[in-house]
C-alpha cells in the first residue's frame, strides 16, 4: 500500500521540476526602479526619486496657500469695501471675475499636473472630466464678472486692466470651445485631428490664464484697492504672477512634448 503513495509523490516532484524547468530565462535587472521592504511588503522608489516628488509636493502645498490667501482677499475686500455694506457692480465683478481666473481656472489646469495634491490619484479620463468641469465653472463665473464690470463702466473700455480682461475672456472662451472639440475628436474620431486641437486649446489656455492674472494684477495696484492697504497690495501683486508661472510650467512642458512629436 506504501508503494503507490510513493511513486504518485515522485511523479508529483517530477512534474514540478518539469514545470520550472521551462520557465522562460529572464535578463536579471541590475538597477531595480523601486527598493522592496520585506518587513512591509511595500516597494519604495528610490531615495532621489521620493526626495523630489516630496519637494514638489510641497511646493504644490505652498501654490494651493497662495491660491487660498489671494481668493480671501478678493472677497473680504469686495464684501467690505463699501462703507455701508452695500454690494455693488464692482463688488460683484471682483468675486466673479477673481474667482473664476485665479481659483476655478487656475485649479482646472493644475488638475492635469502630475504632483497635485487632489488629483494624483485620479485616473486620466478623471482629470480630464474635472478639468472640463472647472473650466465650465470658471468660464461661467469669468464672464458674469466681465460683464458685471463693463456694467459698471457702461461697456466702455478704456483702461489697461479693461482691455486685457476683455482679451482674456475672449481666449477663455476660444479655449473652453476648443477643449470640448479636442475632448471629441479623441473619443469619436472626427475629422479634426485630436493632437492638434489640444495643442490650440493649452496655447489659447495659457494666453487666456496669463491675460487674466496680469489682469488681476493690475488691478491690485489701482488706487481703488490699494489705498490705504499698499503693503498687502505689493504682496498680491508679488503672489499672483508665482502662482501663474508655477501653473503654466507644465502644461508649456507638455505643449512642447506634443509639437515635438507631431
Amino acid at each position: 500500500m506504501d508503494r503507490p503513495s510513493t511513486s504518485h509523490q515522485s511523479v508529483e516532484k517530477i512534474e514540478v521540476f518539469e514545470v520550472r524547468e521551462h520557465v522562460p530565462y529572464q535578463a536579471e535587472v541590475t538597477r531595480a526602479p523601486t527598493v522592496y521592504d520585506e518587513e512591509s511588503g511595500v516597494n519604495y522608489t528610490g531615495s532621489w526619486d521620493s526626495a523630489w516628488n516630496a519637494i514638489c509636493q510641497l511646493f504644490n502645498l505652498i501654490h494651493h496657500m497662495l491660491v487660498a490667501i489671494v481668493v480671501f482677499v478678493l472677497w473680504h475686500f469686495a464684501l467690505t469695501s463699501e462703507a455701508n455694506g452695500g454690494i455693488t457692480n464692482l463688488s460683484l465683478h471682483i468675486v466673479f471675475a477673481g474667482t473664476g481666473y485665479q481659483l476655478f481656472l487656475v485649479e482646472a489646469v493644475l488638475t492635469l499636473n502630475k504632483h497635485n495634491s487632489w488629483s494624483v490619484q485620479m485616473s486620466d479620463d478623471g482629470k480630464r472630466i474635472v478639468h472640463g468641469c472647472l473650466q465650465l465653472i470658471g468660464s461661467i463665473f469669468v464672464i458674469a464678472g466681465t460683464f458685471l464690470g463693463l456694467a459698471k463702466v457702461d461697456m466702455a473700455v478704456t483702461t489697461a486692466h479693461g482691455i486685457c480682461g476683455v482679451i482674456a475672456l475672449a481666449f477663455a472662451m476660444v479655449s473652453f470651445v476648443s477643449g470640448i472639440i479636442a475632448l471629441f475628436s479623441a473619443k469619436v474620431r472626427l475629422k479634426i485631428k485630436s493632437k492638434p486641437m489640444r495643442i490650440f486649446h493649452i496655447g489659447f489656455g495659457l494666453i487666456a490664464l496669463t491675460m487674466g492674472l496680469v489682469t488681476m494684477t493690475m488691478g491690485f495696484n489701482m488706487d481703488y484697492f490699494k489705498t490705504s492697504r499698499e503693503s498687502l497690495s505689493v504682496a498680491l501683486m508679488i503672489f499672483v504672477p508665482v502662482i501663474l508661472v508655477y501653473t503654466i510650467c507644465q502644461p508649456i512642458i507638455d505643449i512642447i512634448k506634443m509639437i515635438r512629436n507631431l
